[in-house]
């Protein structure tokens, strides 16, 4: 569970304060507002409510409120347009990126290695849980492979058909075995620096 939700929070009652259009602020005593703005004689207050979360629509006001005051089961705002503020999902999270929530974002699913849970494909991630890593291969003793050399980008998806990877530009220009720099054109030959093409290729 995210930091920003709490489960267990004491429950003070606050006043909801308005005196400019659209602006609604939370107050604890009438006098000044969570954010620091004190209440004109003008201003329409509220009874006492412990629901202030869904009323108000200053970000200063909540933020401030978090983590001392913040309503179960609900996110702290992350700027001020994310209001009314947003509840957290089952798994503490906004719903709409909470791969349990919706397994649609989940990258590669349903999962071709065999996974069962799309939160194993967060596409937050670059490589999900069920990514096969080969074992790699000896290298001599300055460093380069011993057999012929390939990038990470190829032995990756052989390793894993049918997988999508949102690899680093690194990946297609370094060695998967050795890390040294391959051929930017062919991926096996090595280079001696990267974003080099070998003698053979183009």
């Amino acid at each position: 569970m995210q930091a920003d939700v709490f489960s267990v929070v004491a429950r003070v009652p606050m006043l909801i304060v308005r005196w400019k259009p659209g602006k609604i602020h939370v107050s604890q005593n009438g006098i000044k507002t969570w954010c620091g703005s004190l209440v004109p004689d003008t201003a329409t207050r509220t009874v006492p409510t412990v629901d202030w979360h869904l009323h108000t629509n200053c970000y200063n006001c909540a933020y401030r409120l978090w983590p001392q005051h913040a309503p179960t089961g609900y996110l702290r705002p992350a700027d001020g347009k994310d209001f009314p503020i947003p509840k957290a999902c089952p798994h503490g999270q906004r719903a709409r990126g909470c791969v349990r929530c919706t397994p649609r974002a989940a990258q590669n699913w349903p999962c071709p290695n065999g996974c069962t849970d799309p939160v194993d494909h967060d596409p937050l991630h670059r490589y999900t849980k069920c990514t096969v890593f080969p074992p790699r291969q000896p290298t001599e003793p300055d460093g380069r492979c011993i057999g012929r050399c390939e990038s990470t980008e190829k032995v990756v998806h052989r390793a894993n058909p049918g997988m999508h990877f949102d690899l680093a530009d690194s990946a297609a220009m370094t060695c998967y075995h050795c890390g040294e720099a391959v051929c930017v054109e062919c991926q096996t030959n090595p280079v001696d620096s990267v974003l080099m093409f070998c003698d053979t290729c183009p």
